[in-house]
């Protein structure tokens, strides 16, 4: 009988034993999911923060326009491959920023598919960080507002980041928005505005004196000759 309890006692042991070690390895396992579940969701969030990628000239363009409501937005001018924005060539620089292409790296430039309207926001992506003031300044200095003719932009914005170069030729609120969002992009302590100028028919005359009438506005010699 003392055989028979002696080897009941170890027996119970054993078992005993092999029940923590199992619990232990399940404790084990359960932290280290844990722990490899925390490390994923740090990693998915610290993804999520992500900034826009500045080097590549379509994303941003498409980041400049956010917030812009579609009835706001004019229709821009289809582009033959199908993409949303047109080049800048040797041809059409010169026109659209007022440098010439050698004077930069690359370009992409949002053009209003109607001629009425006076919308043109250009990315220039300058040769280098260092060049980029210089370049802005060219810009700002020979950038035509008036390109259209037969109308003008009410305001034009040219501003830079790094090795990017913002013009923006539009309606007030769009510039505005689109400066906005070049901000947010670069980081507001980031960017140079070189130029922030609204044409000469939305600025005050001298005197405060505004007149919406062209027959008014004329010499009185001319008035009288209709």
């Amino acid at each position: 009988m003392k055989k028979l309890a002696i080897t009941l006692t170890a027996l119970t042991l054993a078992l005993a034993l092999a029940a923590c070690g199992s619990t232990a390895g399940s404790s084990s396992s359960t932290a280290s999911s844990g722990a490899a579940s925390s490390s994923a969701s740090s990693s998915a969030q610290s993804g999520s923060t992500e900034t826009v990628d500045t080097s590549d000239l379509t994303t941003v363009m498409d980041a400049l326009f956010n917030g812009i409501a579609e009835d706001q937005m004019p229709m821009l001018m289809p582009q033959e491959d199908g993409s949303k924005y047109a080049p800048l060539t040797e041809e059409n620089s010169e026109h659209n920023t007022g440098v010439a292409m050698s004077a930069y790296k690359e370009g992409l430039c949002a053009e209003a598919a109607m001629s009425a309207q006076a919308h043109s926001i250009c990315l220039l992506k300058a040769n280098s960080a260092e060049e980029a003031a210089k370049l802005a300044e060219d810009v700002a200095a020979n950038a035509n507002p008036r390109k259209w003719i037969c109308v003008e932009a009410e305001r034009t914005v040219v501003a830079y980041s790094g090795d990017t170069v913002l013009l923006a030729m539009s309606y007030n609120d769009l510039a505005q928005t689109v400066l906005d969002n070049f901000k947010a992009q670069c980081g507001e302590e980031n960017v140079t505005v070189v130029k922030d100028q609204a044409s000469a028919d939305m600025a005050m005359p001298e005197g405060g004196d505004v007149t919406s009438d062209p027959v008014a506005a004329m010499p009185e010699d001319a008035s009288g000759a209709l």
